[in-house]
């Protein structure tokens, strides 16, 4: 039996405790709240910039919202970027996340999502400075390589009109809708125009960056870095799932390009006309 204040200091205790947890709850929920605010504040800011470069905007053009950014271009495309991916490298939000994960006030939602933000967290953070340094040069040359990609006249030598300015979605469009094989096989080759002139313009130069990067990291390449990161399995056993697959559906395919070929001649195997012969099947 509690005697003297003991009944009121116990209350009192009590209150205390529940207003602890409540404010620990709070406080799990407050940092949840200020990492999502924060990433949207720095992910909208790259993907204005991502698509006005994209879409060739000019300085001034108003989004969706009626703000305008003070410009598009591939300098403020590239700070996007890496402010986006330093927001993501911050070891002190990883070290906070874990240490709201292990919180007992934390409710199983927001323990999923303390686990979301460890593992994207950790994704981005990099402990070699070999590898911060590379990465930034792959920026560089990944806005480069997109402004030129951009600004590249993409279109098809159509029969009888010439060279036509096309988007890719466009010429894609019409290799599936065109009753003209001539049509489709200039638009194929206007798709594959791109693959040389970004070979010319840094492709290779991006590829050699991330590598390194990665085998900075302790990959095998920038595809085994991406792979291992996304899927939590390296590039080999990606590869030995593929090869599976390939395997199990390889008869298969051959079978159904064997028929397209006796139903619609060997003509329609070829890449501009697969598409068009398929449709409706």
């Amino acid at each position: 039996m509690l005697r003297g204040g003991g009944a009121s200091t116990l209350k009192a205790s009590l209150a205390t405790g529940q207003e602890t947890a409540f404010d620990c709850a709070n406080s799990v929920q407050a940092f949840i709240d200020e990492v999502n605010a924060g990433y949207e504040q720095v992910h909208r800011k790259f993907e204005e910039q991502f698509w006005g470069t994209k879409m060739a905007l000019s300085k001034g053009t108003k989004l969706a919202d009626g703000t305008a950014p003070e410009e598009y271009s591939v300098n403020a495309l590239t700070e996007t970027k890496k402010a986006m991916e330093s927001f993501l490298a911050d070891e002190k939000k990883l070290a906070e996340a874990r240490k709201w994960l292990d919180d007992p006030s934390a409710s199983e939602d927001q323990k999923k999502t303390l686990k979301m933000f460890i593992r994207t967290f950790g994704c981005y953070i990099m402990e070699s400075a070999e590898a911060k340094a590379l990465r930034e040069e792959a920026m560089k040359i990944e806005g480069s390589l997109e402004s030129s990609r951009n600004k590249m006249k993409l279109g098809a030598d159509l029969p009888e009109k010439g060279f036509t300015e096309l988007s890719s979605v466009q010429l894609a469009t019409k290799m599936r809708t065109e009753t003209d094989e001539a049509v489709r096989k200039a638009c194929f080759e206007g798709l594959r125009s791109i693959g040389p002139f970004v070979l010319d313009n840094g492709f290779l130069e991006v590829v050699k960056a991330r590598n390194q990067m990665s085998k900075a990291l302790g990959y095998e390449d920038y595809y085994d870095y991406k792979v291992t990161q996304a899927e939590g399995f390296n590039k080999k056993r990606l590869f030995e799932i593929l090869d599976t697959l390939e395997s199990g559906t390889r008869d298969l395919n051959l079978k159904a390009r064997e028929l397209l070929a006796k139903e619609k001649g060997a003509a329609a195997l070829e890449p501009w006309n697969r598409g068009f012969m398929m449709a409706g099947d």
